[in-house]
Order: structure tokens, then sequence, then C-alpha cells
């Protein structure tokens, strides 16, 4: 009987197949470990700091299976590995074409050089991972298929690697309401991306978000219910009048019972006070289970105060994910260093984990480091890596 959960005491068996399976990327591209000493381990060897759990079969099955199912009963979000940017799909409990929702917030890059983008990449585009790429034949994988649909769509501020895939979900999918903070941005590529936006029919455009709310059934309401069964979404930030587009940042809180998830954009310093001025006036707003790192874990970043006011009091289930994808010096060893301190070494989830020992560069980081994060509805929390040749 092997313990695969972080913090859990819930047990899984694994077979022999279902090992051989889940270790067989890792053994052929590090060779840091032999199939007889892999089986009896669900983790990673330690390439550097982070988590190293991987997913059983039976997890990745379960996240399969919700493509197909009527009745969702547990809360899934992918955080997906987009190379350098972010995309991170959640999956909400619920009754399909009710209230279970599928959203995306941010799509990663896209970097192909033609109409496939819906804008001409830049020469510097064409160095940097197929984000959109890698997102879609993740989603596709498991069983969201073309023509799915994807219920909100949330830009979290006009950087590429956030935006840059949007015309591309939105030529594969049905997009129901577009969300973003509505800081203007001259960047053609972003305008081009609005511009699809305003194009698409029955898209609801809730653009400034700080004025029309999370859902057009709920006009100018911060927080939300309609995202999923027993789920409560709450927008802390959208700020259309910062001083930079990262500060500009859609931030969110999403809270299923009582487990709570932040989601912080390219939130920098400048956010980051302003965050803990809206915990100042309503204590206990930032704190939160899981958080996904601002800026890709970049320098002057996640502050030791903002990190106290989402963490403290917390000493059991706290986690960190980290996006990036070897550029820009992202992310920070110091800022890192802040992270793994607050809530552990193993429990800081990167999706750029292993990628130098690897051989890769930023063309080729996506697509290989998604991070699984499973909310049941007993309220057992687990995290892991969904390595794509564990089925």
């Amino acid at each position: 009987m092997l313990s695969l959960h972080d913090g859990d005491s819930n047990d899984l068996q694994y077979s022999i197949e279902s090992c051989v399976k889940s270790f067989s990327l890792l053994i052929l591209i590090t060779g840091l470990a032999s199939l007889q000493s892999a089986c009896p381990d669900t983790t990673l060897p330690k390439l550097y700091a982070g988590g190293q759990r991987v997913c059983s079969i039976e997890e990745l099955e379960a996240f399969r299976d919700l493509s197909n199912q009527i009745e969702r009963e547990e809360l899934w979000i992918a955080f997906v590995d987009v190379g350098q940017g972010d995309a991170t799909w959640i999956r909400t409990p619920g009754t399909r074409d009710l209230d279970a929702k599928d959203i995306l917030v941010d799509t990663g890059n896209c970097r192909i050089a033609d109409e496939s983008c819906g804008f001409s990449s830049s020469v510097n585009d064409l160095y940097d991972s197929d984000g959109v790429g890698a997102l879609i034949d993740f989603m596709q994988e498991n069983g969201w298929i073309t023509g799915s649909p994807i219920d909100f769509l949330v830009a979290t501020h006009p950087d590429k690697d956030h935006y840059g895939g949007t015309w591309q979900i939105l030529q594969n999918y049905q997009v129901g309401a577009f969300i973003s903070s509505g800081i203007y941005s001259d960047n053609k590529t972003y305008q081009t991306a609005l511009s699809a936006v305003n194009a698409e029919p029955g898209l609801v455009n809730l653009t400034p978000a700080i004025q029309t709310g999370l859902n057009p059934k709920e006009p100018n309401q911060l927080s939300t219910g309609s995202w999923g069964r027993n789920i409560t979404v709450q927008l802390l930030s959208a700020d259309q009048q910062a001083g930079t587009d990262n500060n500009a940042s859609v931030v969110l809180m999403i809270d299923y019972l009582g487990i709570r998830i932040l989601l912080t954009g390219d939130a920098e310093m400048p956010l980051d006070r302003r965050l803990i001025e809206i915990d100042q006036a309503n204590p206990g707003a930032l704190r939160a289970n899981i958080l996904k790192a601002g800026h890709h874990a970049g320098k002057d970043t996640n502050s030791s105060e903002l990190l106290d006011r989402v963490f403290g009091g917390n000493s059991g289930r706290k986690y960190v994910i980290v996006s990036s994808g070897l550029r820009d010096g992202l992310p920070n060893a110091e800022t890192l260093l802040r992270l793994e301190n607050t809530v552990g070494e193993d429990r800081v989830y990167r999706t750029d984990r292993g990628d130098l020992l690897a051989g890769k560069d930023r063309s080729s980081s996506a697509g290989d480091d998604h991070i699984l994060l499973r909310i049941t509805q007993d309220g057992d929390l687990t995290l892991c890596y969904a390595y794509s040749d564990s089925l």
C-alpha cells in the first residue's frame, strides 16, 4: 500500500503496470531512476527544490472523465505548463449545462508567425514556447474537444504570455463570457485579441470587471456563487487605472468547501500592497491554502507580508504554484526561497520542473509539467504532476 497524498492519510494501491507507465517518461528523459527503484515510489527524484508527486492512474482517469460526466462531484484545477506564461483551467462541480463550469484564466502565448495566432508574431515570439498549443493539446487529450464550452475566459492583463492564445481559444471553443480589468493597452496584438472577443457571436464581455462583476446574470457583483456547486469566487482586484499592466491583473479568490485558492496574475509589489490593504480592511480576505505565485515568482514579488497574510495561521494544507518557462530570469531565486520557507520546499509545484536538466530552452519548455489540483467533496486536497505518458 503506497501513500500518494501530500498531507493526507488516504492510500491508493498501485499495480506494477501503472507504476511502469507513470515513470516511463521520467526514466527515458532523466536517466535518474531505474524501473526497479521507481516502482515502489510515487515521487520524482529531487532534481531541485519543489513538489515531486506524480499523479496516479486513477487521478488522471478521474480528471479525464470530467469531460463525460453529467454530474461532477469534485473541483479540479489544472495549472497548465505553457512554458513562460500562465494558463489555469478550472473545472467546477455541479450538473453539466446547469451549474458545472469550465473556466480558463489566461491562455499562454502563441508563437506561430501566421494567421493561426490571429496576429503576426514578432521575431522574439519565435523563441518562446507555443503555450496555447500546449494548452489546447492538454484540453483535447482530456476530452474537452473542439466546440466544447468555456463558460468564462479571464485575461488577467495585457501581457502576451497571458492573453496571446485568446484568438485560438475563441476558434476552438464556445466561449460564454470574457473577463478583464479593462486597462488600456495600445499593444496591437492585445487590441486584435479584444477585437476578436467583441466579434464573437453571443459572447458577453465583462469589462471592466470591477464594474460589471463576474457574471452577466449578477450585474455589478464582485463575488459570485454561480461558477459551480458550493463554489464562491471573489474578485479582489482588477484596477484599470493601475500604473502598469501587471498591477492591473485580475485577482481571484476561489473558495470550495472552505478550501481557498488565490490567483494573482502578474502581481508585483504595488498590487501586493493593495491586496494587503484589502486584507487589513477585511481580515482574512487573503487567507488561502493554495497561492499561484504572482508574476511567475519574479524578483520583488510575493512579499513576506503578503505571504504571512495568505498562509498565516495555516499550519497544515498550504501550497504554492509557480508557472514559468526559462525566460527573463523567472522564477527569481530569492523569491523562490521565500516561498519555500513559507510553505515548505516540497509544497512548491513548478511548471518548469527539471527543464534545465532535461536540456530544454524557452522554445521547448511547454507541455510536460502540468500540475493538477483536486479537492473532493469530502475536503481532501491533493496536488500532482500530470505526466502525459501516465495513461
